[in-house]
């Protein structure tokens, strides 16, 4: 298939020193900001560790201090009220998985300037404020259950300098919102696909099968590929990351 030998080419180039410097940039603006220290003390520590092996140079080194800086800010804000514990416990859901790097920057190809991204169980929306930074594109649907989350996450935006009309914050479980406006979306396994969270899933396909243009899905620690029709088809996979299209 064309597409995919396409997007495996990718693969190679895959850390792009310009998308690097991007993420890293806007995690140490992010992690150096005031308020946000005020939120999460110990970020201090994970900016000096990254600055120190910055200056020593190892890139390995370097690598791991930015995925620990990285998971740290991503964390930001996990808290959820009496009511939203009892709808996360109903949806047998997870807290705060960070997604990793790769599909980030994987994510390049699919995200074009008219683009509409949806983050699932977006968390304080680390994953799509860093997406808006690498491929700045028309909107990014927040879809959240904790309002404290989100309220991090507004924060971060703000330091970020992104602008209001680029992103949206929805506080709700997301079978309740409309998708019919986006063209791609990135979910890291928001709940277990046992009970109550399969529930989620098969909504979720549901919504997904009446969108009539194309689609993409990258789909971390993949729960979906049961639930959705035939006319969804992966073209890549590697254990982490699983990406869908859907092609009209």
């Amino acid at each position: 298939m064309k597409f995919t030998r396409q997007f495996n080419d990718t693969l190679e180039i895959m850390y792009s020193e310009r998308q690097i410097t991007i993420i890293m940039q806007s995690l140490l603006k992010l992690a150096s900001d005031s308020v946000v220290q005020v939120e999460l003390p110990e970020v201090k520590k994970y900016i000096n560790n990254l600055i120190k092996e910055r200056a020593e140079g190892d890139i390995n080194s370097q690598e791991y201090a930015l995925l620990c800086l990285y998971a740290c800010l991503h964390r930001a804000g996990n808290i959820y009220s009496p009511f939203e514990i009892k709808l996360f416990k109903k949806r047998n859901a997870y807290s705060c998985h960070p997604g990793g790097l790769s599909p980030l920057i994987l994510a390049e190809q699919f995200i074009k300037p008219d683009s509409v991204v949806a983050d699932l169980g977006s968390g304080n929306g680390l994953q799509g404020l860093l997406l808006q930074c690498l491929y700045q594109h028309k909107k990014t649907l927040q879809i959240e259950l904790s309002s404290e989350l989100i309220r991090i996450g507004k924060i971060f935006q703000k330091v970020l300098g992104i602008s209001e009309d680029r992103i949206e914050w929805i506080h709700d479980d997301i079978v309740n919102v409309s998708l019919e406006a986006v063209d791609f979306i990135y979910l890291y396994r928001p709940v277990r696909p046992l009970e109550g969270g399969r529930d989620v899933y098969l909504a979720l396909a549901k919504k997904l099968s009446i969108i009539n243009k194309p689609l993409i899905i990258f789909s971390v620690a993949d729960c979906l590929a049961e639930f959705l029709d035939k006319r969804f088809s992966i073209f890549y996979s590697d254990g982490h990351l699983t990406c869908f299209i859907k092609e009209v």
